[in-house]
This record gives structure tokens, sequence and C-alpha cells, in this order.
């Protein structure tokens, strides 16, 4: 009689369903052990080489007794029976039932299923009636019992292990939820002790390579800090997405599980090696080595290096727009990588523009960090990554390293290999940018960190190695600023440092921050020391202030104007010749496309190029268009294009005269400077934000002095009354920001004898500021007492309900003081994916209030019937549907162009006058890979072709339009 086969020998894990093994000659399915291994061989290296050392130093303190080494390889254990729920009768009877129609994977299950039928676990009846659940649930379910948990034990009447249980449930999230308690009793199969031996027999084999006694295991497991639990989520979901990779990691095929172990450590070392998952070895913090475009520190950020701490950190570094913050920021996670082991930055920005436009200057700061031939990825981390150029640029080159490395480069012969930053392709998957060691993206990827929704934790364990930078750390909305600050106590709790950045920070956020950030820490804010815009809180709750020798200031004339209409502003602006290069910053689109309308209209008869020396953008602009005029803004207005020039030669492209209109994405998001600026009345901080682009660039206009106060318009709409008008008569704001802010600021600002006063930064910006948010409005019975009254308490009102909203979303690390449990941070499917719009309003994770807008592909049709991504049918439009895991290269190559041709369709245009029609009949015939994607057809003039929506037009010139 033939000896029925070892368990671990059969007992199925994965199958090729994508051919990469049998591309390589190898076997059709893989087992569970050889898995397990796979992921526990990238926990060891992940813990070796990866984690951060507060991070390190945590998990030793949960799960080894306080010992690093013990920790190591009790994680390593529980990372690798993630997967123990697949050895059920109900899962692997999915296998048995593969489809005929993949023949070979067919034939490979037939065969296979003689392998259980020798062990005696599987009969003629079959396991078509067993019992199954969700396999990752079950591995919640029956971990305990099996790691020793007393209390699971029928017999006795020992209290359940709650670290056991609560290990058990964490690894029972790697599918992106951390199952509820309900759902783990729900998962009991009724296993007979047949199968509970298969889990015994896997058991045994992993304590034997490992070298750990299992009987010591809830001696060891105590997680009683939250960070514990979500340190464990994350390593395990980050070592089982690596050990998954099929090109990485080779089914097994005969052999010992001894041998297995080996092998599997070999390529978890080369997996972690070719995706840069390495802590930072900062090369000192010699500052010019750092920033040789810049080579000797200004004021600001030399207080920065002189005042610099060596523990955890909450620093806030406040400076007028343009005065180097990034750089010390930058310089700041340097440091403090070298003092506290942190493996890496993130660079958070208010927008995806703004973060493109850091991204060259984040890659060139790593490449001088680095060390000799050291290599860093630096992930792009929004929703459109995939049409960034900045990430094409850095993909290239990590393409073309790796075909060096193909071209017989060995591991160890980096003589060809400079100091430089790729991106690696694996960090474009959902979830995984924050993987990265280095990352820049939006401020978005920080809020979501802390509300639940898939692999939210996922986030917040790429952040908490890191330090976390937050720029424009005024410029959110309360709702954000209330999970910021849940964030930032997460962060805190993980040894993590925080770095934020301001010109116009009010100081009730700074508190609010520094009481998180102590929160995570177990103590409360002590009274601050010193004086200046740079302060560092640590971890013992002490902030202390420091001022820098020199503080500049800058002036600038402040004129108030009613706003006298597109045409007469055109009218103004085109009869300046001496204007420069001037900008209108407005506060919505349709008057930014009416003014620029206008002028174009004018131009020619003024004397204007309306091609060359008019421009708009917001954000009606596909891709593709906004980024073309973006870089030629960048081209034209920014500093000097040779980073080794910018400190000393003025931009030979700048123009003459020039005259740029656009919305709020002119504020943030682009390194620019103007001559002259009108803006739209808004809230005063961002006022301040938007005259800094009057002194971005001095070099570019040197006859401007140090006592110049070049003018800002501002342009207010009047009432009846003679106020502003900041609301209709049913409350409704008039623009996007809230009508007391708009109030307060004209009433901060006007000068009843009509003539314009000089404004000295940085010391009226902090005065306003406090004034505007931080003080209440006088009381009275005039007209303007009665509006700034009524707008501040419906401000209130509205502050309340998104501090209720972000209540209601948030994960807080200690709600009511003390620490969560498992439960707390458990989910599930009714909670959806981030800004998902299909589950309950109250659950779903948002990055920020207010309904989202839909993402639509505009798309040309030719005269011949042709499908084009531009108007004049040069990019002709592949829409076959490609297979992400079958033809990658081509799906990749495909959704860059349907990114790059992406508009965001506002929301409010499907209501009120002229309603847009559902988005889900957006459709066209043939769609191929935009069959589930709303698409706007347009004719080569702009005419858009989609039934229902023909009042539709979009020009490269000014975007989507509609009449």
């Amino acid at each position: 009689m033939r000896p029925s086969p070892p368990s671990w020998s059969w007992v199925i894990a994965k199958t090729d369903r994508y051919g990469h093994s049998r591309q390589r000659g190898g076997p059709l399915w893989n087992t569970l052990l050889a898995h397990a291994f796979d992921a526990a061989a990238v926990c060891g290296a992940l813990f070796d080489d990866y984690l951060a050392v507060p991070a390190r130093d945590r998990l030793a303190e949960a799960y080894g007794g306080g010992c690093a080494a013990t920790a190591r390889t009790v994680l390593m254990l529980l990372t690798a029976l993630h997967d123990l729920g697949k050895a059920t009768p109900g899962w692997q009877r999915l296998f048995l039932n593969t489809p005929a129609r993949d023949h070979d994977l067919h034939t490979a299950a037939t065969e296979w299923s003689t392998l259980p039928r020798q062990a005696g676990l599987l009969t003629d009846a079959g396991w078509d009636n067993e019992r199954t659940a969700p396999h990752q649930h079950i591995t919640a379910r029956y971990l305990p019992a099996l790691l020793g948990c007393p209390g699971c034990t029928p017999s006795t009447d020992s209290e359940h292990h709650d670290g056991l249980h609560a290990v058990a449930a964490a690894l029972g999230g790697h599918h992106g939820h951390i199952p509820p308690t309900a759902a783990i009793k729900d998962a009991d199969v009724n296993l007979d002790p047949t199968w509970q031996a298969v889990h015994e027999d896997l058991l045994h084999q992993l304590v034997r390579v490992l070298r750990l006694d299992p009987a010591t295991l809830p001696g060891m497991i105590a997680p009683e800090r939250p960070i514990a639990l979500i340190h464990l989520c994350g390593l395990t979901v980050m070592s089982d997405w690596i050990a998954s990779d099929e090109t990485r990691f080779a089914y097994r095929a005969g052999g010992s599980p001894t041998q297995w172990w080996a092998r599997s450590r070999t390529d978890a070392a080369r997996a972690v090696r070719e995706l840069c998952l390495h802590r930072w070895t900062p090369q000192g913090t010699d500052w010019p080595k750092l920033f040789p475009a810049t080579p000797t520190p200004n004021a600001l950020q030399q207080a920065v290096l002189d005042a610099a701490p060596t523990g955890p950190v909450l620093a806030f570094i406040e400076s007028a727009t343009g005065s180097g913050k990034t750089e010390a920021a930058l310089w700041l996670a340097h440091h403090l990588a070298l003092q506290q082991g942190y493996h890496g930055f993130y660079l958070a920005q208010a927008t995806r523009m703004a973060t493109e436009q850091l991204a060259t200057r984040c890659a060139d700061f790593l490449t001088h960090s680095l060390g000799d031939a050291a290599l860093a990825n630096l992930a792009i981390v929004h929703g459109t990554v995939g049409a960034s150029p900045t990430a094409r640029e850095l993909q290239t080159r990590h393409r073309g390293l790796t075909q060096l490395a193909d071209a017989n480069l060995t591991d160890d012969d980096s003589s060809t290999c400079d100091s430089r930053t790729i991106l690696n392709e694996w960090f474009l998957g959902v979830g995984r940018g924050l993987l990265s060691c280095f990352g820049i993206g939006t401020v978005d990827q920080v809020v979501l960190a802390a509300q639940k929704h898939r692999h939210w934790f996922l986030r917040l364990f790429g952040l908490a190695q890191k330090t976390v930078i937050i720029d424009e750390a005024h410029a959110y909305q309360m709702y954000q600023q209330r999970l910021l600050a849940t964030a930032v106590t997460w962060l805190a709790e993980a040894g993590a440092s925080v770095i934020t950045l301001s010109a116009t920070l009010p100081e009730t956020i700074r508190r609010d921050l520094t009481d998180a950030w102590c929160t995570g820490h177990h103590t409360t804010a002590r009274p601050a020391t010193g004086d200046g815009p740079l302060t560092f809180v640590d971890a013992h709750g002490q902030p202390r202030h420091h001022q820098p020798t020199h503080t500049p200031r800058q002036y600038t004339d402040i004129h108030l104007h009613t706003d006298p209409g597109p045409r007469s502003l055109a009218q103004t602006l085109l009869d300046n010749d001496e204007c420069g290069v001037a900008g209108v910053i407005r506060n919505r689109i349709a008057p930014a496309t009416d003014l620029y309308r206008a002028l174009r209209e004018s131009a020619e008869c003024h004397g204007w190029d309306p091609d060359q020396e008019l421009v708009l953008l917001h954000s009606l602009f596909l891709e593709r268009d906004r980024a073309r005029i973006q870089q030629r803004l960048l081209t034209q207005l920014g500093p000097h294009p040779d980073p080794e020039l910018r400190t000393t030669t003025p931009n030979p492209h700048r123009p003459k005269r020039l005259l740029l209109v656009g919305t709020q994405v002119l504020e943030q998001s682009l390194d620019i400077d103007l001559d002259l600026l009108y803006t739209d009345l808004a809230p005063i901080d961002l006022l301040l934000q938007r005259r800094g682009r009057l002194w971005r660039h001095l070099l570019n206009r040197p006859h401007l002095t140090d006592t110049d106060a070049p003018p800002l318009h501002i342009l207010w709409q009047p009432d009846t009354t003679g106020l502003p008008h900041v609301q209709h008569p049913d409350g409704r704001p008039t623009s996007v920001y809230a009508p007391y802010i708009q109030a307060a600021t004209w009433h901060a600002l006007h000068r009843d004898t009509g003539t314009p006063w000089r404004l000295a930064t940085p010391d009226d910006a902090t005065a306003l500021i406090h004034r505007i948010y931080c003080t209440a409005p006088p009381t009275g019975t005039s007209p303007l007492e009665r509006l700034l009254t009524d707008t501040y308490n419906d401000w209130q009102s509205s502050l309340a309900q998104q501090e209720a909203a972000a209540e209601e979303r948030a994960v807080p690390p200690y709600p009511a003081g003390e620490p969560c449990d498992i439960d707390d941070l458990a989910s599930g499917p009714a909670y959806g994916d981030a800004d998902d719009t299909e589950h309950p309003l109250h659950l779903i994770a948002r990055s920020r209030l207010g309904t989202p807008s839909i993402n639509a592909v505009g798309l040309y049709e030719q005269s011949d019937g042709t499908r084009s991504w531009d108007p004049k049918g040069q990019l002709l439009a592949d829409l076959t549907r490609y297979h992400p895991y079958k033809e990658p290269e081509q799906h990749r190559e495909q959704q860059s162009d349907i990114l790059l041709n992406t508009l965001a369709i506002p929301h409010h245009w499907f209501y009120g006058k002229k309603p847009l029609p559902h988005h889900g009949a957006w459709t066209i015939q043939r769609p191929g890979a935009l069959s589930r994607t709303p698409v706007l057809l347009f004719s080569p003039s702009g005419k858009c072709r989609t039934p229902g929506l023909e009042h539709l037009t979009y020009s490269p010139a000014t975007g989507l339009s509609r009449r």
C-alpha cells in the first residue's frame, strides 16, 4: 500500500492562473507551506532592513518580551500562518472545481486530487457539502487554539488569551478588513480532527525551521499598545503581497521544507533589495552636499539646523512663501533619520499639481543624500499617478537600471550606477505607495490613514515608519484638520515624527495638533519656551519656539476694488502695457473663463497676441492639456531651469508680458511668480498665500527691492447695502469659502479712505490671521456687525458639523483615554473603499467632505470614425481590453492614456439648471476598455456627441464648458 503523502506537500495555497509558473517550466500549483515560508522570509527581511527603529522597539515589546530577535521570529511565524484558513476542505475544493476551459489547470487539479485521497482527506463523497467561509476569517477562528490559547480548549475553564485572539483577528484582516468578533465566530467550519492535524503539521514544520518553541508563544504575545496591532496588520499584508508576486517567488515542486526555506530566504532578500525597501542611511547632514544649488542656508534654515532635536518631534515651520521651508523640512527629515532610524519620509501636499511640482525637487534631494551607488524609490501617491510625467521619468530610470542588470551586471557591481532616485512600478498598485520608504503625494493619504476602509491600517503602517511632512497645513477644512490630528496621535504613538509647514497657520490649528501629539505620547502640553516661528514639541509635550537671526519683511500694497465685471477688467489689464507678467485668480471656474474670453475678444485690437500672451488654467481641463499648460508656465515663470543657476541667474525664458487667468490652482500648485496680481476676495490666509506670488523668484525681477511694495488688487462684489456679497438670500455661500471668513477678511482689510494700505509680513499676517480665525466678531446692530454675527454663527455651526463627521469616522488609538482593542479596529465590507459612494455615508472613508466629482474620459471621434486622445487625431486611442497581469505593459500604457484624458465633472452640474443626465448613461459604441467608464465623445472641434450632453464643449485652451 502506497504511504500517504504528508499534508505539507499537497495542501494548496495558490494556482497558476496567469501562467507565470508555466512560463518558467514550474508546477501549476503551490503549497500552503511554501507560500508560508515565502511570507515568513519576507517578514524577516523587512524586520531587518525596512522597519523604523521605533517600530521594531514596539514590536519587540509586544511580541518578544522586549527582545527584538525573539519578536522577529514570532512575527515570522504569525505572518506565515496568515493563510491557515486555506487548509480546509471548502477552500481546497476551489482547485478541484477548476473550470475545464483552462485545460492545463483542470488536468493538474485532477492529478492533484489523488494526494488528498491517499491521505484519507478526500472521500468519494467529495467536499461539496463542506461549509466554507472567507479563509482569512477561518484563520482568525482557529489560530488561537493552535497557538495555545487555554480558553479555546473545551475541557478547561481557563480564560481566553486576549493577545492571541487579537493577533488572530489582525491576521484575519490581511485582505483589507479586520474581521469583527461576530464574523470570526461565524467562520466555524466544524473542522474534524484530521484537518486539525493538518494545521498542527503546518505549525510543526514552521516552528522547526524557525527554531521556535510554540509553548512559549502565549507568554510572548502581549500587544498592549494599539500601534502593535497596526504594525502586525501592515507587516503581514506587505509580506503577503511581496511573497505573492509570482515574478519574484517560484512555486515549489519536490524537495524538503528545509530546502524550501532556504530558497524563500534567498528570494525574499532579493525582493526587498530590488524594491529598495531598506532604511534610509543618510550620509551626514552637511547642507552644501544636500543642497548644492543653495550651499548656504538662509536665516530660517540655519535656525532649523541650530535647533534640530534629537528625539521624536512635532515641528512647526512657519514662514512666508518662497522662504525655503521645504528644504528645511527635508533637511530635518534627513537629520531625524540619522537620530531615530526612520526609513524615510512622506511629503504631503494640498493638491496633485503641487505634488507633481515638488517631486522633482525631492528626487534631486534624495540623489544627494543617499551616498555612493545607492538607490531610493520615490513613490508619487495620488489618484492620477499613471499620468504623472515625473512618475514616468522615474520609472524609465528604473527600467534602464533593470536592463543594465539583465546585461550581466552582478548584484554587487555598482560601478556603473550613480546615486539616483527611481520609481518601481510595484508601488503603483493600489495601496502600495505609502509602503515606499520615500513618498510624495496628497494630504488625503494622511487623512485616510485614520479612517476605516479597505487596508486603512496599511496606510498608517507605512506612514508610521517615516517623518511625515504636512505642507500648507493651514489649507484644510475643519473635517480634514480633525482627522489629521487623529493621524498625528497614531504617529506619536508609533514613535514617528511630524513636520508641518505653513505661511499662515492659525494658533488654534497649532494647539490642536500639539494636543494630539501629546495624547499619543501619554502626556499633556507644557507651557512653551522661547519665541519665534519655529516650534519643536518633544515627546514629553514641551514646545520650544526658536527665532531666526533675521526675518526679512516683505511689503505689499493692498487695494480693494469692487469687481467691474469681465469686460471692464479685461480692458484695464490690456491697457496696462507695462504690467509685465500679470495674474488674475478667481474663486470659481466660470468667472475665470468669462474673463479669459473677454481678454481674447479684445486682445488683438490692444496689440496683444491671444495665443502667446494669454493663458487660462483651472481644474476642468483634460490632464493631458493641463500638464501642457503647467509645463509652459513653469518654463516661463519659474526659476532658471538649470538647478545650478537658480540662485544666481534669472530665468531666460521669462516673457516681457503675459496675462495669466486661473482659479486657486495658481495659489498652491505652481512654482511661479508674478509682477502684478488681481484676486477675488478670499479668506485672509489664502490671500496671503496668493500675494506670495509677488515675492516668489526675485531673481526674475531684479528691479524689485526689499523696500518695494508690489500691488495686490482684491476684487469684491457689493450687495445692495454696500457690504460684500458673501451669501445668497437662502444662506448659500457665493463662493467655495465660508461667508464669515470672507466677510471678516473684507472687514479687516477695508479702509474707509479708499486708499491702499501697506501690509508687512510676517508681522501683519500673524495679527490678521489671529483676528479673523481666533476671535469672535464685534457685536452690534449695524449692517456690518449683523452680517458678521450671522455668518459667524453659521460658520461655527458648520465647523461643529465637520467635527462631528470627522469624529464619527476617526479611529483614535486612545478613545476616552484608554487604548483601543482589536474590535475597535475591525471593519468590514460595509465600510467600502476610500471615497466609495455605494455604502452608508456615516461609514465611508472620506478624504474631504462634500459630494465627490465624477471622473469621465474625454475622447475625440474623427471624420473617418477613428477615435483619438487628441483633436487632431495624431494619438489614436487603443481601447483593446488588456489584462493587467497577462499583458502588464500594454495595460499600463493604456491606463496612462486614459488618465491623461480624464476630467473631473463637478457634482453640482448634475443639479439646478440644465442638469446633466446620470453618468451611467455616458456610453459609446464599442467602448472596449472604457466599458465601465463615463465617456465624453467630442468632435475635433470640441462639440460633445454623447447623447444628452450636446450642450457641453471642450477646448484645449479653455477646458470644458456648458452652455
